[in-house]
This record gives structure tokens, C-alpha cells and sequence, in this order.
């Protein structure tokens, strides 16, 4: 993963998958050069960035991150923040569902609109059924 800082905000620039259920990338900081960066995992302690941003277990298994980053220069202070990722899944962060798993997305979409018709048939079923206990007072 790449993300990005800029204009105050964290930006998913790049996502190629996640292997092992875990959350690393890089982080670009155009601007700030000289600037000392930490960043904190959903409201801890800032941490000083050294290399890849690598997020813990224990944060990917939760049902969404919040990242923020400090630039450190001298007196001067800046702070990016993202806003609350959801994590419907653990390895899927940014990019379209459908181009993570298109062929098992496919399948789902097709069983789910076969359950839709036999669904309404069903229901179809019920209705008339009531309407026929309706108009004669009973189903015997």
C-alpha cells in the first residue's frame, strides 16, 4: 500500500492486497522534507515512522482504522489525518470489491438473484393463499 500525505489529510494512493491479513505501505510526504514523521493507530500513542507504516494484528481484525501522522520540524508541527476506514474485511482496504474477486463476487450476485425468485415466488404463493382464506372465510 502507498499512502500519501497532503493537505492535512491521509490519502490510499496504491492498494495491492494484503497478504497474511496484514496492513503495510509506504508513506509519501511531498513538501516535507526534513520533517520527522509519527503516526498513531486509531487514537494511540504516536510512534515514530521508520520505514513502512506496518498496522498490528490486533487493529486489522477490529471493524475499521483511523490514522493519523505528525511532521516534526523544528517548532513547527503539522498533522494528516484519514478518516475512518471501515474494515469489512481484513484483506480488502481500498479498490472495488468486484476487482479483488470477481469470479466468486459473480456466483454470489447470481445466488443471490435466484433466492430473489424463489423469494417472490414464495411470497406470491403466500398472498394468494390469504386472498383465498379472505373470500372464503377459511382455508377449508
Amino acid at each position: 500500500m502507498k499512502f500519501m500525505l497532503k493537505d492535512g489529510l491521509i490519502h490510499i494512493v496504491e492498494n495491492h492486497g494484503l497478504p497474511n491479513n496484514t496492513i503495510e505501505g509506504s508513506v509519501e510526504a511531498p513538501g516535507l522534507d526534513g520533517f520527522s514523521l509519527s503516526y498513531s493507530i486509531n487514537g494511540r500513542e504516536y510512534k515514530d515512522l521508520k520505514g513502512k507504516l506496518s498496522v498490528p494484528k490486533a487493529d486489522v481484525k477490529k471493524t475499521s482504522l483511523h490514522l493519523k501522522f505528525k511532521a516534526q520540524k523544528d517548532d513547527e508541527v503539522l498533522y494528516f489525518e484519514s478518516d475512518t476506514i471501515p474494515l469489512t474485511h481484513a484483506v480488502i482496504l481500498g479498490g472495488k470489491l468486484e476487482d479483488k474477486y470477481p469470479k466468486a463476487l459473480k456466483q454470489v450476485i447470481k445466488e443471490m438473484e435466484e433466492l430473489k425468485i424463489e423469494l417472490k415466488s414464495r411470497m406470491l404463493d403466500l398472498v394468494g393463499t390469504f386472498e383465498e382464506i379472505t373470500k372464503k372465510g377459511s382455508l377449508f
